[in-house]
């Protein structure tokens, strides 16, 4: 969870108790079975928690506008329509709706023509990076260092990657490499930087 934490303000933190972040989750589901609490064996949230068993797309629908559009193989050939370039992300194969019995990994969006571009390849070039820049960015102390032991987060459960150099561009803004090529680094998602077990702070990835 240390993930959707990492925009959390000092003075905040310094006012935070987490009595089971030593704790992971089937042992705190057993405490709460021997405890009689009714959310014991609750099913986890598989969506926005925070308004209820409600589809993304159609939550999206109802605060911004769409319209279909195309989607485009690696080739060049249009094999598809969608409902809406913005709902889609790098990466994602699921909800493609394309037919033909191959799995289909979006690389990219052009949102000015509201067209998705997509792949079979799961090795695809456009799908992968070992560089990437960032903004909004948010230290919880002072901003990294030229330390090489950082690891960063690219999205949820995402692996931890080992960071070669990270830089800072502006006050707001920063650089990193990576050592290894990442798969689907997306503009939009929050990159987290970790040192050991220490979240240090992120960015949103531009």
């Amino acid at each position: 969870q240390s993930y959707f934490l990492y925009r959390m303000s000092k003075a905040a933190l310094q006012r935070s108790l987490m009595p089971i972040g030593e704790l992971k989750k089937p042992a705190v589901r057993a405490l709460a079975r021997k405890m009689d609490l009714v959310t014991a064996d609750k099913k986890d949230s598989q969506g926005i928690c925070f308004i209820g068993s409600v589809d993304i797309k159609e939550f999206l629908a109802g605060y911004v506008k769409s319209a279909p559009g195309v989607i485009i193989d690696q080739k060049g050939n249009e094999i598809g329509t969608h409902d809406g370039a913005l709902f889609y992300t790098i990466g994602q194969r699921h909800g493609l709706r394309v037919g033909g019995g191959l799995r289909y990994y979006v690389t990219g969006k052009d949102m000015l023509s509201n067209t998705v571009f997509v792949t079979t390849d799961l090795q695809d070039k456009t799908l992968w990076r070992n560089q990437f820049e960032f903004t909004s960015a948010h230290w919880l102390d002072e901003p990294p260092g030229d330390s090489t032991a950082y690891t960063i987060r690219t999205r949820y459960r995402a692996p931890l990657v080992k960071i070669s150099k990270i830089s800072q561009l502006s006050e707001v803004k920063g650089q990193v490499e990576l050592r290894d090529e990442v798969r689907a680094v997306t503009p939009g998602q929050s990159a987290v930087v970790y040192d050991g077990e220490r979240v240090v702070g992120g960015g949103i990835v531009c």
